[in-house]
């Protein structure tokens, strides 16, 4: 990095070694006045920030993570406007938190920041955008959809609204012609091959036919049967016939 001053060094290896001559121990938050842990959240925020403009990631969340958790729980402060001052914090760095998630794909963690905000603050734009991003990354475009509306109910011109609103409709169609394709696939493929016996008989019965008619139809079967029963009798008595001649025409002279 430039604050090193090895912009001109051109070795393919650069060793290093610190020296810590001296540190100041910081104060445990637990140990930090009101106001103090005020100030001292308020600068781990911004640390986040910066850290999340570089593209730090990880460490901005790590940042917002202590924050949070420093203002988990503030109904013992004594004094309101801190009171309200660790609350906003808290929202501001899970908000944050939540675009960190967003930055790393993982979705699922950002909904759960943005639910922890709306908690308390069901109408928060930001938590709503951030919500309906990663309800959109998990696929969940009606999800989506319903976050975008809540927004533009409060602020129709919102444009990245309306640019994500345009994106879950993209999406919800896309998931909608690879459904129709696998189900079209499902119904080739079961309407190919013999029909399995246990439903041979119910084709007859998905027509609907009437009693009488199935009467009929069965008569006409029983016919068929006594015929090709009489076929098969008069044939093979022919058949009988036939072979008994040819086994006489082929005896051999004695």
């Amino acid at each position: 990095e430039p604050k090193l001053g090895l912009d001109n060094i051109t070795a393919e290896k650069v060793v290093l070694t610190l020296e810590l001559e001296s540190f100041v121990k910081a104060t445990d938050t637990w140990n930090m006045k009101e106001d103090e842990k005020v100030a001292f959240g308020a600068s781990r925020k911004e640390a986040g920030s910066n850290l999340f403009k570089q593209g730090r990631i990880a460490m901005a969340m790590e940042r917002y993570r202590k924050v949070i958790d420093m203002f988990n729980y503030v109904d013992n402060f004594k004094e309101d406007s801190n009171k309200e001052k660790a609350k906003e914090l808290k929202k501001v760095c899970e908000l944050n938190r939540a675009a960190c998630h967003l930055k790393l794909k993982a979705y699922v963690e950002a909904k759960t920041s943005c639910d922890s905000v709306l908690k308390d603050d069901p109408n928060n734009v930001k938590a709503l955008y951030r919500r309906a991003q990663a309800e959109l990354g998990l696929k969940n475009f009606e999800e989506c959809v319903r976050d975008v509306k809540k927004i533009l109910d409060k602020e129709p011109q919102n444009r990245e609204a309306r640019a994500l609103l345009k994106d879950s409709a993209a999406g919800q169609k896309e998931e909608d012609k690879k459904s129709k394709g696998l189900f079209g696939k499902m119904c080739q493929a079961l309407g190919t091959g013999p029909i399995p016996e246990p439903y041979k008989d119910r084709r007859l019965e998905l027509n609907g036919p009437k009693d009488h008619e199935i009467e009929e139809m069965q008569g006409k079967v029983d016919d068929l049967q006594a015929k090709s029963a009489q076929l098969k009798k008069e044939g093979l008595a022919k058949l009988m016939q036939g072979v008994a001649a040819e086994t006489q025409d082929e005896t051999p002279d004695e």
